[in-house]
């Protein structure tokens, strides 16, 4: 089949990942159109997919400190897949290097996501979450994606000094975790310490 062609089934170019995780990703995401991180929006309508996979995974820790372990978990569970084909992006650079720290003590090689790229091609590749439009993983874990991280504490400082960049701040800290869902493939994992992002609430079971 032409890639042409495989463009038409999936709908629009650009998402080639399976239902099951573009399904979580857009209810993160609710009605809003998604800021692209180049300062443009677009609409997801017409966007599908034809791929299947497993369900995405959530996990809550009590401390980062247990988070980090729980990733390592993860990433150990995922034996039959390359480290090179496998990601875990943060909201912040503090946290990348912690868990980079963390990978290596845990006999796990990790790149560095940076500017210009990831930072070496051997190990899995860690990053902020502005660091990942335009790539692609078999296998994602969004961790960190915390109340008082995703979105940061300081967004609410806007909402009632200047209700308009409040919902700006908003709208771009979940356009961040859409855009990072969406680069897993195949499997899809979100991890937090504390209490979950409320954008993950549309994921997660009342309790």
């Amino acid at each position: 089949m032409e890639d042409s062609d495989q463009d038409a089934l999936r709908g629009r170019q650009g998402y080639r990942t399976t239902r099951e995780i573009l399904r979580d990703a857009i209810r993160v995401l609710g009605d809003a159109d998604y800021d692209d991180l180049d300062g443009d929006t677009d609409t997801l309508a017409g966007y599908r997919s034809v791929l299947h996979g497993t369900e995405p995974s959530l996990h809550g820790a009590r401390s980062w400190d247990e988070e980090m372990d729980l990733v390592v978990e993860q990433l150990r569970a995922r034996h039959d897949v390359p480290r090179e084909a496998m990601a875990i992006c943060v909201p912040t650079n503090d946290m990348v290097t912690q868990l980079a720290d963390r990978l290596a003590r845990s006999g796990i090689a990790a790149s560095e996501i940076t500017q210009d790229g990831p930072r070496g091609d051997q190990g899995v590749h860690v990053g902020t979450m502005y660091r990942f439009k335009g790539l692609e993983y078999r296998c994602l874990i969004i961790a960190g994606a915390a109340e008082g991280l995703v979105p940061r504490t300081s967004v609410d400082a806007w909402e009632h000094t200047d209700p308009s960049r409040h919902r700006r701040e908003l709208h771009r800290a979940r356009s961040l975790l859409f855009v990072a869902a969406t680069r897993a493939r195949d499997a899809l994992a979100i991890t937090w310490h504390g209490e979950p992002s409320r954008f993950l609430a549309p994921l997660i079971p009342a309790s």
